[in-house]
C-alpha cells in the first residue's frame, strides 16, 4: 500500500481504530474545521430569485460553498456552523463566536422544532494547520476567550476524529436528499450534472443545514455515544458535570466585535449617529483624556459598545433608548429611510425610529437570524464608509423636533450645531438678558450695582 498509494494511505488503512482523545463533560474539548460542501448551489439569496424557473436560476453563478463547524467532543453536539465563500480567519472567528451564544433564535428562524441552546466557554479548542486557524487574529481570539489551543500534526485526522466524522455524516446523510450533490469523488458522481441541477441559494442552504443539525442530527442515536442522542447526552452531562458559562456580553463584544476608533468628547463617543457613554468615559474626560478610543461594535445589537480605556474594556450604553435592541442592519435601513423622508434635517425623532423599527422587525426577523450563518457580514472598512455617507451630522432628537414631521421651525429657532448638546431640546420661556463686560445693565442680578468680575 505504501508503494502503490503512499505512506499516508497506508497509515490510514492499517492504523488501529481509535475513538479519539477522551472528553468527560460538555465543552471540555471542542473540535473545529472547514469543509467544502458536497452540494452545488447558487451564489445568491432566494429573495432575488423567487418566481424564476429552474432554467433561469441555472444562469446564475454556481459553485460549492465552504462551511466552518465546531463540535463538542463529549456529546457530539454541533455548537455552531457558518457558510462562507472561501476559508478565511474572520469567518473562523465568527464561527467561534457562535459557540458562545444561544442559537435558538437561529433554529426558530429555520423552522426547527428543537432548541439550539447549547453554548458556553471552551476548555480546549482543536483545529488543523489551516491558514485561517494559524492566523494571528484567530489565535488571539482564542487566547482572549481563555481557551487552550491545540493544532495536532497534519495528516493525522484521527486526532480530530469527531469533526471529520461530522462532515462524513453531512456527505452521507444530508447530501443524498438534495439536488445538485457532487458526491465524494468523480467515480461515484459519474455523469451526474451537478452544476446543471444546482437550485439551492445561500439562505436555503443555511435553513437546510440548520434543520438537519438541530432536528435530525441532534436527535438521532449516535454510535459514538452508545446509542444516545447528542441532545440527550448534552442534557445528561450538563446536569451531572455542569457547563463552563460563556463570557459576558462585554467580553464577547471586545473579542468578536467589529473594531473601530471614535473620538471622545463631552457627548461621550458617537458611532453611526448614536451617542454612547459610561462612567469610566466621563472620568477619563475629566482627567484630560482626548483623541480617539478603540471601540468594538456588535452588529447584532447596538444597545452597547465596548470602549478600551487604558488597557481595560468597558461597556458604554446608547444614550437614546430608541436604538436599544436594534441590529446594525436595522439601524442602517431606518437611517436611510428617514434621510429620504427628511432630507434636510439632521436630527431624528425617537418616535419615528420606534415606528420604523417595529415595521422592519416584523419583516426582517427570520432573515436576520439566518444571516448569522451566511457569508454576508459587515467589515470595519464598510462601516466607516457607511458612517461617512449616511450618518454625517445625524443625531437622535426627542419628540417635537423637526424630524417628527413638523418641518416649520419656530421663529428665531436655529438649526443646532454639531456640538450643541441638547440645543434642540432646552429652550427658555423668554429671552435672556444681555450682559456687557465691564459695564452695567438695568436687568442685572447684581443688587449692589457693582460690576461682575472674573472671581465672581
Amino acid at each position: 500500500m505504501a508503494q502503490r498509494r503512499g505512506i499516508d494511505a497506508a497509515r490510514r488503512k492499517f492504523g488501529f481504530y481509535e475513538n479519539g482523545l477522551a472528553a468527560d463533560y460538555p465543552l471540555q474539548r471542542v473540535e473545529m474545521d472547514e469543509w467544502q460542501v458536497d452540494i452545488c448551489s447558487l451564489f445568491n439569496e432566494s429573495g432575488a430569485l423567487d418566481g424564476l424557473s429552474h432554467e433561469d436560476r441555472a444562469k446564475f453563478e454556481v459553485g460549492r460553498r465552504w462551511i466552518y463547524a465546531a463540535v463538542d467532543c463529549a456529546t457530539r453536539v454541533v455548537l455552531g456552523f457558518r457558510i462562507v465563500a472561501n476559508p478565511n480567519a474572520d469567518d473562523a472567528i465568527r464561527t467561534l463566536h457562535l459557540v458562545t451564544q444561544d442559537k435558538t433564535p437561529i433554529a426558530e428562524a429555520a423552522g426547527c422544532q428543537s432548541s439550539w441552546h447549547q453554548c458556553g466557554g471552551i476548555g480546549v479548542l482543536v483545529t488543523d494547520q489551516g491558514s485561517a486557524f494559524a492566523s494571528d487574529r484567530f489565535r488571539s481570539a482564542v487566547v482572549d476567550l481563555g481557551t487552550t489551543y491545540e493544532a495536532p500534526p497534519a495528516g493525522v485526522p484521527k486526532l480530530r476524529g469527531r469533526i471529520e466524522r461530522l462532515f462524513r455524516t453531512f456527505g452521507q446523510q444530508l447530501a443524498p436528499m438534495l439536488i445538485g450533490r457532487t458526491f465524494s469523488n468523480p467515480t461515484q458522481r459519474g455523469d451526474y450534472p451537478s452544476e446543471h441541477w444546482a437550485a439551492l441559494t445561500d439562505d436555503e442552504l443555511a435553513q437546510i443545514l440548520t434543520l438537519f443539525i438541530v432536528d435530525v442530527y441532534h436527535n438521532t442515536p449516535h454510535s459514538g455515544l452508545k446509542g444516545e442522542t447528542p441532545a440527550n447526552a448534552w442534557k445528561r452531562l450538563s446536569a451531572e458535570q455542569g457547563v463552563t458559562p460563556p463570557p459576558d456580553a462585554n467580553h464577547r463584544r471586545a473579542i468578536f466585535g467589529i473594531p473601530l476608533d471614535r473620538k471622545l468628547d463631552r457627548h461621550g463617543i458617537r458611532a453611526f449617529g448614536i451617542n454612547y457613554t459610561c462612567p469610566q468615559m466621563q472620568e477619563a474626560l475629566l482627567r484630560g483624556a482626548s483623541g480617539k478610543l478603540p471601540i468594538r461594535v456588535d452588529p447584532e445589537d447596538l444597545t452597547h459598545v465596548s470602549v478600551c480605556i487604558g488597557h481595560e474594556w468597558f461597556s458604554a450604553a446608547a444614550v437614546s433608548r430608541s436604538v436599544w435592541g436594534l441590529s446594525l442592519g436595522e439601524w442602517l435601513e431606518i437611517a436611510r429611510n428617514l434621510r429620504l423622508r427628511f432630507r434636510e434635517e439632521a436630527t431624528l425623532s425617537e418616535g419615528i425610529i420606534r415606528e420604523a423599527r417595529k415595521k422592519i422587525r416584523e419583516i426582517d426577523a427570520r432573515a436576520r437570524q439566518l444571516r448569522k450563518v451566511q457569508p454576508h457580514h459587515f467589515t470595519a472598512e464598510a462601516l466607516d464608509k457607511y458612517e461617512k455617507q449616511l450618518f454625517t451630522g445625524l443625531r437622535i432628537g426627542p419628540e417635537g423636533s423637526a424630524a417628527s414631521g413638523d418641518l416649520e421651525r419656530p421663529v428665531g429657532r436655529k438649526r443646532p450645531g454639531p456640538d450643541d448638546l441638547l440645543a434642540d431640546v432646552i429652550e427658555t420661556d423668554k429671552p435672556l438678558p444681555e450682559y456687557r463686560v465691564g459695564g452695567t445693565d438695568s436687568e442685572s442680578n447684581d443688587e449692589d450695582g457693582e460690576d461682575w468680575t472674573f472671581d465672581d
